[in-house]
């Protein structure tokens, strides 16, 4: 497959995978910083929602709101697909150059 071709596959592969994102979405309970927060003054925690991911070598978590949890899980598994579709792009590629 000549590369032309392979761009052109990629291209269609990669727009449908917007948006895209690497990392972790985790479900967390945590206390608030209100002293005066009935649900944490009787042992229960509030819900919240962490992203997490590596940048630059350092590991970075931070909070994501409600309202933007689905778009985030649509986002990441469009990661995933976008981190496969590279891996068969490279295995492709070599796979190229080997019958030259």
């Amino acid at each position: 497959m000549d590369e032309k071709t392979r761009r052109n596959e990629w291209m269609k592969k990669a727009g449908g995978l917007f948006p895209a994102a690497k990392g972790s979405l985790r479900e967390v309970l945590r206390n608030c910083s209100r002293p005066s927060c009935g649900t944490c003054s009787s042992g229960k925690k509030h819900r919240a929602w962490l992203f997490t991911c590596y940048l630059d070598g350092k590991q970075r978590s931070k909070h994501v709101p409600k309202s933007a949890v689905k778009e985030l899980k649509k986002a990441l598994a469009n990661g995933r697909r976008m981190e496969k579709a590279m891996v068969l792009s490279a295995l492709g590629l070599i796979d190229g150059s080997r019958e030259r």
